[in-house]
């Protein structure tokens, strides 16, 4: 089976600048398809929170029979309940929602349903 190139593992040294980041109350984004995993921001540690607790609750609530989950549907979840939250002043939540989709990717936590359209994604086993 093709591993997805969205799929972690990222390096070590991108889990060092996480660990730092998080020292400052920020996360670093990660993102397999880049060098060394990292995507070259960050976002607040509320904000990261927040979304990862609304995707992956929203994957597990909504998940199909293979464990998937469209992800216009966790958009529009996390945009139901986080779109007039304080962490959120803008309240568009749609790029925030898939950049951390992007990340939990990397982080192993989620994958892409393979040639799914629109993209589907499901929780790693054990994740």
């Amino acid at each position: 089976m093709m591993r997805d190139p969205h799929s972690g593992p990222v390096s070590e040294r991108a889990w060092r600048e996480d660990a730092l980041a998080r020292e400052r109350g920020r996360v670093q984004m990660f993102n397999a398809t880049r060098p060394d995993g990292l995507d070259g921001w960050t976002i607040s540690l509320e904000q990261y929170e927040l979304l990862v607790t609304v995707i992956l609750e929203t994957v597990d609530a909504f998940a199909g029979p293979d464990g998937s989950v469209p992800l216009q549907v966790i958009v529009d979840a996390a945009q139901r309940r986080l779109g007039a939250h304080p962490a959120f002043p803008g309240g568009r939540l749609s790029n925030y929602v898939r950049y951390t989709k992007v990340d939990l990717e990397a982080r192993e936590v989620l994958e892409r349903v393979p040639r799914s359209s629109p993209q589907r994604v499901r929780r790693v086993d054990g994740g």
